[in-house]
C-alpha cells in the first residue's frame, strides 16, 4: 500500500492493493482517501486514478469535516434510496398527500442509476444524461421534473441532516404543457348525458365549485352544515380551510339535497353509515376515470380530463364578475399566478368587458 505524505490531521491518500493467484500484489490505479469525522476514521474509494483530482476531494471532505457539515460517520455511504426514504419522512411528517409519488419518482431514477448508487456520485452531469434518457423515453417534462424535485428535495434534507456534504446543482426542464380546456354549458350537458349515474352528482359539483377531485371525493357529510347551507373544509391541498355556501345556487343546493336523501335511503337499506356525500353504491369514489374518458368519447369531447372543471369555473366566475380573491376562495387557488393559470380569458370575456367600456365611455367618436 503507497501513502502519500500530508500534514498530521489533514487525512491521507493511498492506493489498495490485490492479491493475484500467484501470490504476487498488484497494486490498483485508483485513489483512496482516509481522514477522520468526530474522531472515526472513514476510509472510502474516490473513484478516480488521478492524484490531483483525489487529493481535491480529500480536501472537500476535511474541510467539511472541519466545518460540522459532516456529521454523520456514515456519510459516505448515503444511496439514492436513503435519498428517498428522507424524502418519504418528511413527506409522512407534514402530512403531505402526494406521498406515494416520492416511491414512484425514486424507482424511476434508480432504474437509470441504481438503487445502490451513492448520493455522493450522483453529479450535474449524470442527472442530465438522466433527462436525456427519459426524454428519449417519450416522458413529458413535466413527469421528468416531479422526478427531479424529488431528487432535489432528497438532496437538501440530506444536506441538512449532516447526511452529505453538498448537493448536486442541477435545473428542471422548461415545461410548456399547460392545458387550455375548458367546458362551454352545451358541452358539459353533452358530458352529464353519457355519465353513469353515480358520477353526475360529482360532475355537477365540479363545475359549478372547481374544486380539486380529489377534495370532493373525500367530501364528508360531517363537513356538510345542511340549515347553515355550507360545506366547511380544513385539510385542502394549499392548507387553508375554506366555507362554501353552497345554497346561494339553487342547483347546488338540489344537488346537496338530493345526495342527502340518496344516501340516507342507502343507510336505511344497508343497515350501514355512509360517511361521503358522492359515493358510488355507499362506496368511496375510485377509478371512475374509464367511465369519464368513456362518456367524453360519446360526447364528441375526447381527450377532457375532470381537472378541466377548474379552468370551466375559474372562467365562468370571472365571466358573472366575481371578484378574483372571492372566486380564490370557493375554488381554493392560493396565489394570484396559480389562479392566473386556470383563469383563461377567453374572446366572449374580451369581448362582454369591450362592450362594458362601449356603453360607459364618454369618449366621442372622432
Amino acid at each position: 500500500m503507497v501513502m502519500a505524505r500530508r500534514p498530521r490531521g489533514f487525512g491521507h491518500l493511498y492506493r489498495r492493493k490485490k492479491i493475484l493467484a500467484d501470490g504476487t500484489a498488484r497494486e490498483l490505479p485508483t485513489w483512496w482517501i482516509a481522514y477522520h469525522v468526530r474522531g472515526k476514521l472513514l476510509r472510502e474509494s474516490t473513484g478516480t486514478a488521478i492524484k490531483a483530482d483525489a487529493d481535491k476531494i480529500l480536501r472537500s471532505r476535511t474541510i467539511a469535516a472541519d466545518s460540522g457539515q459532516l456529521l454523520d460517520p456514515l456519510v459516505h455511504r448515503t444511496t439514492l434510496m436513503d435519498l428517498c426514504g428522507l424524502v418519504e419522512t418528511d413527506y409522512r411528517n407534514n402530512r403531505r398527500a402526494s406521498l406515494r409519488e416520492v416511491g414512484r419518482a425514486f424507482e424511476r431514477i434508480a432504474e437509470r442509476l441504481g438503487r445502490d448508487t451513492l448520493a455522493r456520485n450522483i453529479t450535474a452531469a449524470s442527472v442530465e444524461e438522466y433527462k436525456a434518457s427519459r426524454l428519449r423515453d417519450g416522458a413529458a417534462p413535466a413527469t421528468i421534473n416531479r422526478e427531479l424535485a424529488a431528487l432535489r428535495r432528497g438532496f437538501r434534507l440530506a444536506v441538512r441532516l449532516g447526511k452529505l456534504a453538498v448537493r448536486p446543482d442541477f435545473s428542471l426542464l422548461r415545461e410548456d404543457n399547460a392545458r387550455k380546456g375548458f367546458f362551454e354549458a352545451h358541452q358539459f350537458r353533452a358530458v352529464y348525458e353519457q355519465l353513469p349515474d353515480y358520477l353526475k352528482p360529482i360532475a355537477t359539483f365540479l363545475y359549478w365549485t372547481g374544486w380539486r377531485g380529489g377534495e370532493a371525493q373525500s367530501l364528508e357529510w360531517r363537513q356538510v352544515e345542511m340549515k347553515a347551507g355550507v360545506i366547511r373544509i380544513e385539510n385542502t391541498k394549499n392548507r387553508e380551510p375554506r366555507t362554501i355556501p353552497y345554497a346561494a345556487v339553487p342547483a347546488l343546493k338540489e344537488l346537496i339535497e338530493r345526495q342527502r336523501q340518496v344516501t340516507t335511503d342507502l343507510e336505511r337499506k344497508t343497515r350501514s353509515i355512509i360517511p361521503w356525500v358522492f359515493h358510488r353504491g355507499g362506496q368511496p369514489l375510485k377509478h371512475y376515470l374509464c367511465a369519464w374518458h368513456t362518456a367524453c368519447r360519446k360526447a364528441g369531447l375526447p381527450g377532457r380530463i375532470p381537472h378541466d372543471f377548474r379552468r370551466t369555473a375559474a372562467r365562468n366566475m370571472l365571466r358573472v364578475g366575481i371578484p378574483q380573491p372571492v372566486a380564490m376562495k370557493i375554488g381554493g387557488w392560493k396565489t394570484d399566478s396559480v389562479f392566473r393559470r386556470y383563469a383563461i380569458v377567453d374572446e366572449v370575456l374580451l369581448a362582454e368587458n369591450m362592450r362594458k367600456l362601449a356603453a360607459t365611455t364618454d369618449l366621442v367618436h372622432a
